[in-house]
């Protein structure tokens, strides 16, 4: 996760591929990437009337359209791909030719979730109108890792970043059978204060050593609210999830975040 030589622009919803196309067009000049772009038609979700006759898709119509749409935003030489149907296993097919891409795309209900399952680049998913970011909430679920922080910085570069831990805690009396393995409830106070003080330490550590701000707070409801909330309360343009990986809490909970998030998600996973 270097940087990113390339972006790959995913639409599904022709009516909002325009936005995913100006955010493109905008990070290709700016980091001097080249640009792929795939439109998927998800026939159970979208209609395309302008492009289809006897319920066969005129891929190449719609091809020379979204061409023209870019020869409109100043960017020539991007490869258009059209397909029908299985967005998320195509774009991981096609984001593992180059290591260093970029996904951007707009937020569709399971599809962009998806993607960033059976993905392993960074994915932006538009929640609004394309724009230049002034200011981003980056979650984190431990120390960022370095590679993550160093892409952000560099994609986003003027961009202000504010990191923002949420720690949750799932006490050891709730995962164990106290009929099959005896347990001090009392213990979970001590386990819960002591990882805590220790999160604490290591996030407040890192900020200050980057010259970061950052917030750490106890999760008063789940992971997913908190993050979105935060963000909001901060005034942010842009969340960032910048996971360990997939499985953690944070990692988890990327399908919720997306639905709830009134602003842009960038997804970020460490590995």
């Amino acid at each position: 996760m270097r940087g990113s030589n390339r972006i790959l622009a995913v639409c599904n919803d022709y009516e909002a591929c325009d936005a995913v196309l100006a955010k493109s067009a905008q990070l290709v000049k700016e980091l001097e990437a080249g640009l792929s772009v795939m439109f998927v038609a998800e026939e159970a979700l979208f209609e395309l009337p302008l492009f289809r006759s006897d319920d066969l898709l005129d891929k190449e119509k719609l091809r020379h359209e979204i061409l023209h749409k870019l020869e409109k935003l100043g960017v020539e030489g991007a490869a258009v791909f059209v397909y029908e149907n299985d967005t998320a296993d195509r774009v991981a097919l096609e984001a593992e030719r180059e290591n260093d891409t970029l996904i951007v795309t707009h937020f569709v209900e399971d599809v962009s979730a998806e993607i960033t399952r059976k993905t392993t680049v960074p994915v932006l998913v538009l929640k609004e109108s394309s724009h230049t970011y002034a200011q981003a909430v980056v979650a984190v679920d431990t120390v960022p890792d370095e590679e993550c922080l160093h892409f952000m910085k560099r994609i986003f570069s003027g961009v202000e970043l504010t990191l923002y831990q949420d720690f949750q805690y799932v006490p050891v009396s709730a995962t164990v059978d106290p009929a099959l393995v005896p347990y001090d409830i009392s213990m979970d106070v001590t386990l819960y204060t002591e990882l805590m003080e220790a999160k604490r330490e290591s996030f407040e550590a890192f900020c200050k050593e980057k010259g970061l701000k950052g917030y750490f707070e106890v999760g008063e409801n789940g992971i997913d609210e908190d993050s979105v909330a935060f963000a909001q309360r901060q005034g942010a343009d842009l969340l960032v999830i910048a996971a360990m990986d997939k499985d953690t809490m944070l990692g988890d909970a990327v399908e919720d975040i997306l639905t709830k998030s009134t602003i842009d998600v960038l997804i970020c996973f460490a590995r």
